[in-house]
Formats: C-alpha cells, structure tokens, sequence
C-alpha cells in the first residue's frame, strides 16, 4: 500500500499490480536502446506511424499499424542450438511526420514497449487535456499512480539522475527521475531510499517535505514504510515546479 500526504491532507492509496516502465523516446535525438533479442517489441507513436527504417542484413523485422510499430530480431537454428541476435544496428522510425532515431541493441531480455514523445508543439495541449478540470490535488495523485506504475503519457518530459539528497544519517536517498507536465506546472521526482541503519527503521514522508528537495511541494508518496537493514523503498515526490526557488 502507498500512502500519500498532500500537504493539506493524508490520503491512503493502494496502487495494485506494478509494471515495467517503458522508456520515452525524443525526437530528431539519437538514443541508444536495448530491444529483447527472442520477443517481440512494440513502439507506440503519438499519433499515426509512418514508416519504419532499418537494415535487412541485422536480423531484424518489422511492421507497424495504425499508431504502433513492431519489431522482432530473427533466430537462427544452428541444428544444436538456437543463436539470437547480437549486432547493434540503427533503426528509424517515422512518427506523426517526425524522426526518431534508435541505435539498437539486441539483448537477452523481456519484451520491451517504447514509447515516441510528441513534437514540442504538441506538449502542452496533450498535458493540458490529460489534467482538463482536474482539481490540484487529484492532478498530483495522478500523476503519483502513473510514476508507480512507470506508465507515461509521451507528452511528458522524462530525465535520469544519480544524484544523492541528504535528509538522515539513516537512509541513502538517491534521485532516480524527474518528470515534468508541461504546460500544467507539475513536476515529480522519484527517489530510491535504501536504510543504512542496523535495525528496523520507519519511513516517513514528513522526512521528504524539505527545502532541500523543493519549496512547493503538493504531495509525498512512500511505498514501504518500514525498512529492515539494505533494504530499498520508492518515495514519489510531487510540486509546482512554476513555483520553485
């Protein structure tokens, strides 16, 4: 169960079935990825996928519909065993008019689903539309779900840290996220928080609502509020990032 406080509030949510993350692709930037070598991986387009470019001779398939591409690496039958596809190769997908460029690795892993963002243009009409008459603290909660579950709109604006925050001898709390909602003033962080303590320790979100992390904070999620010795736990915070210092 993740429990969220929303500085005006405390609210219990309970968020049912994780799921993995898929990743965010920008336009027109060259981005490397890795691409299940035995499954087939699926591209989602903002809008209606055009084309879908790429080098017959690395072992790779293709074909799209609609709003979604699909893309399968062959596998070889050497008669003693099966070989799957190891060559890194370049593959161009044409979105909504807009070029994405992938740099592709095959790799002994699950499916994956990447997910094109939509043209800076678009950005702030589709994030303004997503949160329409939304009251704020709902808009947060939301938003809390969707980094839960690692599940994006394209439209967001979604960026990886390393950075370490200080907040108790007790705990390492690295950043892993931010997320921006443009054109709506919401920005999420989502941070790793791992006990360095030799005991049981409890997590809680006052810890998070710190100058130190932001000076417009809506609302703080824990996943797991009770920590034994190495052990990790999700916290989500969400702001207004027009209002931060």
């Amino acid at each position: 169960m993740v429990r969220i406080l929303l500085t005006s509030a405390v609210l219990i949510l309970t968020v049912a079935g994780g799921c993995l993350a898929s990743e965010v692709i920008q336009a027109e930037i060259p981005t490397a990825v890795k691409l299940s070598n035995r499954d087939i991986n699926r591209i989602v387009c903002p809008g209606p996928m055009n084309d879908l470019i790429f080098s017959q001779e690395k072992a790779m398939t293709g074909h799209f519909s609609g709003n979604n591409g699909f893309i399968k690496f062959r596998i070889e039958d050497s008669g003693s065993e099966y070989v799957y596809a190891d060559t890194q190769s370049e593959l161009f997908v044409v979105c909504n008019n807009a070029v994405y460029t992938l740099l592709v690795t095959p790799a002994d892993i699950p499916s994956v689903t990447l997910r094109l963002a939509s043209p800076n243009g678009d950005t702030f009409k589709k994030n303004i539309n997503h949160y329409q008459k939304m009251p704020l603290e709902k808009q947060a909660l939301l938003l809390i779900r969707e980094a839960y579950h690692g599940e994006y709109p394209a439209s967001y604006r979604i960026s990886d840290s390393t950075r370490t925050i200080s907040l108790s001898p007790d705990l390492e709390i690295l950043l892993l996220q931010v997320v921006d909602v443009d054109g709506v003033g919401l920005r999420l962080r989502k941070y790793q928080a791992t006990s360095l303590s030799e005991g049981s320790i409890d997590v809680n979100e006052q810890l998070f609502l710190s100058s130190s992390i932001s000076n417009s904070i809506l609302a703080v999620a824990v996943d797991n509020h009770t920590l034994e010795p190495n052990q990790s736990t999700m916290v989500f915070v969400v702001d207004q990032k027009e209002r931060v210092k």
